[in-house]
């Protein structure tokens, strides 16, 4: 395999990094570098990226222990050499893109659950472990993780704490951020940061929640406390088609006014104009689970519910429910590089907003018609776990398709801000929602930014992202 170390590579740091770990660990080979330049914000989104464009790193660094991660952040520290925490490059932002030249601090190989103590309900787990290693792994104990997104064989327990990720059982267990107990962190002086797991603690502020969110970038999370859960005795999943968005919605928040919270909720309409996407009916889907006499009451609750509706059968909410990992699949090659999906010539791009449900209605209305005044498709509009998460699916074409859904998607975020919103709900902010920060938090930024010149006086943990850099 070549190496790439070109004439500008710092080559006192790379020397310095083979000497304080073990060879297998730097790796320059140009191949490695190029794969690990990008996440998954790949080429057809709605992004114009200019100021953020991703370049080859100086290295790829794939540690074994803490203590070779603070080895990392000392050297990078001593040659004000940016660091980059890459878990399994599933993040949809760019937040773990390198936008100048930097070590890429690859953690898959820090993926050993450390410790699992079923009665306090925990599992002290490190950073690059795969989500569905570590459930394939709890299972035997008849324990299992509450996060399960879509890419649950490929992202890591750092990468989704880093984006306070939401999986399909948020309903029930809800975000990764919930879940995460206690941390290990790296900070950027090399110190080790350790919080402590046994919930409640009334002795000053979480600093836990200081790196849920962050990004990697006021500390690197090296293992992570997480709750561990009883495998449910009992699951029931059901389906309903209704006559209308609104009539769907409706039965979404009178189970929420009743307390009836399913573990897993999944709710879209799908009327593309746009060549390649299927149409669907306002199409609901829940999941409930947990004891069996609580679900059998849940289920016949949700039942009455929607009996308006017309109930789909079992076969084809099971090929649903089956289906919701197939994307992980293929993600590894779609990430990156253009396979060929969208078609030629297509741009698509989604928002993933949180907002007031009263609101949802009419913000489904205003978005739609922002979309449609750039020339933009609306694909799908739906709802993720519960009534307030709100998301759309946009499509466009033609060579000013991406400026069109760039304009489309920002108009469609700040009017989720104006509803009182958030403009993400589980992918981060990274480099491609960095520009909306100050229009969501305002003052909250300028802290944002003190507490990270405070941790990170040289911006040596993933510069360029959350608008952390600026100001």
């Amino acid at each position: 395999m070549r190496a790439r170390e070109p004439s500008d590579t710092p080559a006192r740091l790379l020397a310095a990094l083979r000497r304080a770990l073990p060879a297998r660990a730097v790796i320059t080979d140009a191949d490695a570098l190029e794969d690990h330049e990008f996440d998954a914000l790949g080429t057809r989104r709605g992004f114009i990226d200019d100021g953020a464009r991703p370049v080859p790193p100086l290295a790829v660094v794939m540690p074994e222990t803490t203590e070779q991660v603070a080895a990392v952040v000392r050297l990078a520290a001593q040659h004000r050499t940016p660091v980059v925490p890459y878990g399994g490059g599933t993040g949809l932002m760019g937040g773990a893109r390198s936008v100048r030249p930097d070590i890429v601090l690859d953690m898959k190989r820090m993926s050993r659950i450390r410790e699992v103590d079923a009665d306090a309900g925990w599992a002290w787990i490190e950073a690059g472990a795969v989500l569905g290693d570590v459930n394939r792994a709890l299972a035997p104990q008849g324990l299992m993780l509450g996060h399960d997104p879509w890419t649950f064989d490929i992202a890591t327990i750092g990468g989704t704490i880093s984006t306070n990720g939401l999986g399909y059982l948020g309903g029930k267990y809800g975000s990764m951020g919930q879940q995460v107990l206690a941390l290990e962190v790296v900070l950027p002086d090399e110190r080790l940061l350790a919080t402590r797991p046994a919930q409640p603690h009334s002795t000053g502020i979480d600093l836990t929640r200081l790196f849920v969110g962050g990004e990697g970038t006021n500390g690197i999370v090296t293992a992570a406390a997480v709750r561990v859960f009883p495998i449910p005795e009992a699951s029931v999943r059901m389906g309903f088609r209704f006559e209308s968005f609104e009539a769907g919605f409706d039965a979404i928040l009178a189970m929420r006014r009743i307390g009836l919270v399913p573990a897993m909720l999944d709710y879209g309409e799908r009327t593309p104009r746009t060549a390649g996407w299927e149409p669907q009916p306002p199409t609901l889907y829940l999941g409930f689970m947990g004891v069996r006499e609580e679900v059998e009451g849940q289920v016949r609750r949700a039942e009455a519910v929607c009996a308006g509706a017309e109930r789909i059968v079992a076969t084809d909410i099971e090929e649903f429910w089956a289906e919701r990992h197939v994307p992980a699949e293929r993600f590894a090659q779609r990430r990156r590089r253009d396979d060929g999906w969208p078609p030629a010539g297509q741009c698509f791009d989604y928002v993933h907003v949180a907002l007031p449900a009263s609101g949802v209605l009419a913000y489904r209305d205003g978005a739609t018609a922002l979309a449609r005044a750039e020339g933009v498709d609306v694909v799908e509009t739906g709802l993720w776990v519960h009534a307030g998460l709100f998301s759309m699916v946009l499509a466009t074409s033609g060579e000013e398709g991406p400026a069109r859904m760039s304009r489309a998607v920002d108009a469609e975020l700040r009017l989720a801000i104006e509803a009182g919103g958030s403009v993400e709900y589980c992918h981060g902010v990274g480099v491609r929602l960095a520009h909306l920060m100050r229009e969501e938090h305002g003052a909250g930024l300028d802290v944002m930014r003190e507490l990270k010149r405070a941790l990170d006086p040289h911006h040596i943990l993933n510069p360029g992202k959350l608008a952390l850099d600026d100001g």
